[in-house]
């Protein structure tokens, strides 16, 4: 059992985003009871190479001296969720920095989180900064960074906080136990909660909600893919889901399972375990919604046994009231996988005859307009592929494949438009399979029409003598983090720990920030910079907000939020 804990907590920090100061309290802990939560800690740390030499502490020292108001939510422009409007453009339009100015951009204050990577992308409303680490949520000052409030959760908070646009009056948050909270924005002060039940431990909130109207909108995925490991586990059960929760009440309205109750197919190999499909097409992605049409999009994840179901690596969309599917289109059919693929000695018992190639979309997917005015979706999936489908009935209109592809991207976090061209990091990260070997790691601005490539940026390999500043994670070379766009700058964060703001027009490298550095942080939390990955760059009036520090999959890690401004 000790080996099939280990594996697990070895791949799953390579591969999969569990925390290692919070794995008591990761889906993984039910296979570990015999293990107190020192004894985890230290396994995960050692297995994931996050020797800790930076202090954390807890302490709040940089209290605002005035209370929040209710004009101060409305004081200059926000990004009150993941893909900053319900279409996911990332496209800040109300804001002064372009291209003329953006060189000026400074670092105007910085923010220490207590773990050791900051995973959860701010979110702002007006003059308030939304952060979050570990298991706290902090309401500060964007401009001082002084801090108002903060909210505390009995487990880990991973996600973005979500600000009420229709009351614009409080927000909501999300924990790790899927206990949903309903807060005054002001004060922080507890308005409802809600616990979402579970249908399989491993079920997980990896990705943002999103709230639209009365309706707020949480993915549902699953580590399951990690507990495939273990021969004697019998793989695969769980599925990838959206519920639906009332914002007034906070009572569930729906909840849209992906794949019908899995059912038995067939014995493993040597040790005769039961194996159970269909599974898996986890909800990795931020869902988007039109509010018009009434109607919610995203896409799935890869099934997790075979025989692969029609579901996974698919685009969804569902009826906003009802939950109900209106169409789905797959774009990869037969992609079965499970880390046990990966490990030689379990491979031939857990892996999935598909064996993978493990293409699913963690990115959100966008809705724009073609030049006609018509609704179009453009989703984009770890295989490199870029896909514009007709929103109405899921038609792919045109596919072209940027990147190459691999485990971890092709395209992975996400991508923006600003209703011209369609913004594209790539991050074809090489991990240990043939198609992650012919990387092309940069950005890519593609036609909207057709398709085609307009532009590329080539990110330039600087990892040879570039080092964590602590732990023992590596650099790597790409775009995996979301981009961000202010009218003709699009800004990118990339593996190696820079960030950069390009040329709409045509990409050019307009100014960078080496974040992998040391911080005096405003609140007194020793912090350092590091791989930047999951969540994208924050824009706000003239500030910008980046997170630096992505421990997961080997990255370097690192626990500072930077704010930067071009005043």
């Amino acid at each position: 059992m000790k080996i099939y804990l280990s594996l697990i907590l070895l791949f799953s920090s390579l591969i999969y985003p569990l925390d290692p100061d919070n794995l008591e309290e990761e889906k993984i802990s039910s296979r570990a009871d015999y293990l107190s939560s020192e004894e985890i800690n230290d396994i995960a740390i050692n297995l994931s190479k996050q020797e800790l030499k930076v202090p954390l502490t807890e302490e709040i020292s940089n209290i605002c001296r005035n209370n929040l108001s209710a004009e101060d939510l409305s004081s200059g422009s926000s990004w009150p969720s993941f893909g900053l409007d319900a279409f996911n453009t990332r496209n800040q339009k109300n804001t002064e920095i372009d291209s003329k100015n953006v060189s000026k951009l400074k670092l105007r204050w910085s923010f220490g989180i207590k773990n050791i990577q900051v995973r959860a992308q701010p979110a702002v409303i007006g003059k308030i900064i939304l952060l979050t680490g570990s298991d706290t949520l902090y309401a500060a000052n964007k401009e001082e960074g002084c801090v108002y409030w903060s909210f505390k959760s009995k487990v880990q908070i991973r996600n973005s906080a979500i600000f009420d646009t229709l009351t614009q009056d409080s927000i909501y948050v999300i924990d790790d136990d899927f206990v949903v909270y309903k807060l005054k924005v002001t004060d922080g002060s507890l308005i409802w909660k809600r616990k979402i039940k579970k249908e399989y431990d491993s079920n997980t909130p990896s990705a943002s909600p999103l709230q639209v109207g009365e309706f707020l909108l949480i993915p549902i995925s699953t580590y399951e893919t990690v507990m495939a490991i273990d021969p004697k586990y019998e793989c695969c059960k769980s599925s990838g889901a959206i519920v639906a929760i009332d914002t007034v009440t906070g009572n569930i309205l729906w909840r849209y399972r992906i794949e019908e109750q899995a059912k038995s197919v067939g014995k493993g190999l040597i040790t005769r375990t039961k194996k159970y499909a269909p599974a898996g097409s986890a909800v990795w992605n931020s869902p988007g919604a039109d509010i018009e049409e009434e109607r919610i999009f995203f896409g799935t994840g890869q099934s997790l046994q075979s025989p692969a179901s029609k579901f996974s690596d698919a685009i969804i969309t569902l009826d906003l009231k009802t939950g109900e599917r209106i169409w789905s289109t797959q774009t990869l059919a037969g992609d079965a996988y499970n880390v046990g693929c990966e490990i030689p000695i379990v491979r031939k018992m857990v892996c999935p005859k598909e064996n993978g190639p493990d293409f699913d979309f963690g990115a959100s997917v966008i809705q724009s307009f073609d030049l006609g005015g018509n609704k179009i979706l453009f989703a984009g999936q770890k295989s490199g592929e870029v896909f514009r489908l007709n929103a109405k009935n899921g038609e792919i209109v045109w596919r072209n494949q940027i990147g190459n592809g691999g485990l971890l991207g092709g395209i992975h976090f996400g991508m923006a438009t600003d209703n011209l061209k369609l913004y594209v990091p790539i991050s074809d990260r090489w991990v240990n399979r043939d198609y992650d070997k012919f990387a092309k790691p940069g950005l890519y601005a593609i036609d909207f029409e057709t398709g085609d490539i307009i532009w590329s940026f080539i990110l330039n390999n600087i990892c040879e003598n570039r080092k964590p500043l602590y732990g023992e994670g590596n650099c790597f070379t790409g775009f995996s983090a979301p981009v961000s766009i202010a009218n003709d700058v699009l800004f990118a964060a990339s593996l190696d720990g820079r960030f950069s703001a390009h040329s709409t027009k045509d990409g050019t490298k307009l100014w960078e920030f080496d974040t992998l550095k040391t911080y005096k942080t405003l609140n007194n939390q020793p912090a350092v910079g590091g791989s930047i990955d999951a969540a994208g760059p924050v824009i706000s009036d003239n500030w910008v907000f980046v997170n630096s520090g992505y421990a997961q999959h080997g990255q370097m890690a690192g626990n500072v939020i930077l704010a930067f401004s071009i005043e």
